[in-house]
């Protein structure tokens, strides 16, 4: 019979490795117990790699989208606050406007026309808002800011045109004559400002001097199949009739026109329809962006699903049973210690012990 010695340094190599195994694996399974997936995804699903890969790929798109959205939600709330507020002083200055009506005493018209410059004022610091960097009614020349405030060049052009038009009355030998804008009926200071003031605010040449926004809005994809705007501009109908009836309540209302008491309530009236128009322009842009909000809303709704099912399917395929994972680690601490006590014991032996 033969035997086969084994010596002392051969066990030390082998509890070597089974330590450096059991400490790669304990490292594994303490991974998968924290995070509830597999240490090693493609060693663990091998085939079905190519799986998970594009399941996770599609919740990145989503994600992506979802930020997206929030983006543009918030471009599309703060445009409304912005319209709200346009909104609101439109409604002010036709309050004031209301008032004048048939009044024509020159505390009342000051008053009015100050009504005019304050809410003119807001409405293109209101249509000059910004939010990350981008002007919100520029449309996509979110670089370019939309509005400036062309009124004192427009109020002493309007008021040399009125020059020009009673001179050219004058000429005609009308009966009753016309001499000075004094002179003016109701109906020739309304044909005056149909005709002439209101297509310098109504023509995109005209507006051009107040406005350097794109008639194209911003958009964007809120969904795999949804593009929506997201954004509106200054060249809307809104804006443009709120200036306009600004500029005509302070450029024919006051001096120097000095219109007679009935063209004044033609210029007040005329004002007012203005400004009612105004306020129907921006109601519409404000339900344009709350069907687009509405329509994000429910995209958001949608996308938040499919990710839900999404991962539940990524955690059915690469999900660790948390209890199992920690089960393991105790398992291989145990069988850690145990080689260690033993690596320590052959480490102690030594023939002097046995002389």
């Amino acid at each position: 019979m033969k035997l086969s010695s084994i010596s002392s340094t051969a066990i030390q190599n082998a509890m070597r490795q089974t330590i450096r195994q059991a400490q790669n694996e304990m490292t594994s399974a303490s991974t998968e117990a924290t995070t509830g997936v597999y240490a090693d995804i493609g060693v663990a699903l091998g085939a079905n790699t190519s799986q998970n890969v594009n399941l996770t790929r599609e919740v990145s798109r989503i994600d992506s989208i979802l930020s997206s959205n929030s983006i543009a939600n918030q471009r599309m709330t703060t445009s409304q606050t912005a319209l709200t507020n346009m909104g609101t002083q439109a409604q002010a200055l036709m309050d004031q406007l209301v008032a004048l009506s048939g009044n024509g005493d020159g505390s009342s018209v000051a008053l009015a026309q100050q009504a005019a410059t304050s809410t003119l004022s807001s409405v293109i610091g209101s249509a000059n808002t910004m939010v990350n960097g981008e002007y919100l009614f520029a449309g996509t020349n979110t670089d370019v800011q939309p509005m400036t405030d062309y009124s004192s060049t427009a109020n002493a052009t309007i008021q040399s045109k009125l020059n020009d038009y009673v001179n050219t009355l004058k000429s005609q030998g009308l009966t009753p004559p016309v001499n000075s804008a004094s002179d003016l009926s109701a109906g020739q200071i309304t044909t005056f400002i149909t005709n002439t003031v209101a297509p310098m605010f109504t023509s995109d040449s005209g507006w051009a001097n107040w406005s350097s926004a794109s008639d194209q809005n911003m958009t964007s994809r809120i969904s795999n199949s949804e593009v929506v705007d997201t954004s509106t501009n200054s060249n809307s109908s809104g804006m443009r009739y709120l200036a306009l009836a600004t500029s005509v309540t302070n450029a024919l209302m006051g001096t120097p026109p000095g219109l007679n008491q009935s063209a004044v309530n033609a210029v007040t009236q005329q004002a007012i329809s203005y400004t009612r128009q105004s306020i129907d322009g921006l109601n519409t842009q404000a339900s344009q962006l709350g069907l687009s909000q509405a329509r994000l809303t429910d995209a958001n709704t949608t996308l938040n699903a499919q990710k839900t099912i999404l991962n539940t399917s990524i955690g059915d395929l690469t999900g660790v049973d948390p209890y199992e994972a920690s089960t393991k680690v105790n398992s291989l601490q145990t069988q850690l210690e145990t080689a260690y006590t033993i690596v320590s014991k052959i480490q102690q032996l030594s023939l002097v012990n046995y002389l």
